[in-house]
């Protein structure tokens, strides 16, 4: 006989988000973009810009992880790199017009579906969900600090 499988809240966790991924990613794709790509917009300041180093731990991220995804939103032009002038080695990434632009419609396509989501389970339920995830993140994060010791 077969072992069944268990289900864990981390397999849970990462099935959901994988196919939200996917949802995010088509979505995206119908204008050119990536989940990626608008959530890396999301989190930059449509009007003061944003450090890399800042945006890095936002999105799990190491600094050093980032050219990448740097360059394709400088090709792109959605944003551009501004030395900083008191410390050259920091370079703050300011949203063009159509990185303002993509920046919406990626806020847009977020907040449809958590409206979605809330019309359809109810806002108690995503309130108690909201809460049990800020739970895990704290227990997570509590093992994480007591395994680099």
């Amino acid at each position: 006989m077969a072992k069944q499988h268990t289900e864990t809240i981390d397999s849970k966790l990462k099935s959901a988000w994988q196919i939200i991924s996917r949802m995010y990613n088509a979505e995206a794709a119908q204008y050119g973009g990536s989940i990626a790509i608008g959530h890396f917009l999301l989190n930059i300041d449509s009007n003061d810009g944003a450090y890399a180093s800042d945006i890095a731990p936002k999105l799990g991220m190491e600094s050093t992880s980032l050219s990448r995804i740097i360059k394709t939103l400088e090709d792109e032009k959605l944003i551009i790199k501004k030395s900083d002038k008191s410390d050259k080695r920091k370079v703050k990434l300011i949203l063009t017009q159509k990185g303002k632009e993509n920046k919406e419609l990626a806020k847009n396509i977020v907040r449809n579906f958590n409206s979605e989501i809330e019309n359809k389970i109810g806002k108690t339920k995503i309130d108690d969900f909201l809460k049990t995830i800020n739970e895990i993140i704290v227990i997570a994060e509590g093992r994480n600090k007591l395994i680099k010791q």
